[in-house]
Parts: structure tokens; C-alpha cells; sequence
């Protein structure tokens, strides 16, 4: 979106939600993960809500809202 790499997730209800698609440790991609329904950063393992809140570190700042 915009130039930058966002992470979507639609909900249960079907709304999309956008997200910052760069872990805030250290800029990597994150991933979903479809059975724990988080997104997930292949390099250290943070893991983020769906929401963008941390769930696990070592980030420590949630994904950065986008709007869609």
C-alpha cells in the first residue's frame, strides 16, 4: 500500500485489517500463522495479535496500524 509492504488479516466477520508488515526489533517481514493466528517474525521470533499488539519478544512495540 503506498509503496510499503503491509500485513492483512480479515477477520472472522470479514473485515480486513492492515498492519505494518516489518517486526518493530529489527525491520524483518513478519508471517501469519494460520493455526496460531499470529503474525510471526522468521528472524528472532517475535510473535504479534492479529491486532499488531505483542504477544512474545523481543520486540517491544506493537505493528504499526495501516489504514486500508
Amino acid at each position: 500500500m503506498n509503496g510499503r509492504h503491509c500485513a492483512v488479516y480479515r477477520d472472522e466477520d470479514g473485515t480486513a485489517h492492515a498492519l505494518a508488515a516489518r517486526c518493530t526489533h529489527l525491520g524483518c517481514r513478519v508471517a501469519f500463522n494460520a493455526a496460531e493466528r499470529t503474525w510471526e517474525c522468521p528472524c528472532h521470533g517475535s510473535r504479534f495479535g492479529t491486532d499488531g499488539q505483542v504477544l512474545q519478544g523481543p520486540a517491544n512495540r506493537p505493528l504499526e496500524q495501516r489504514d486500508i
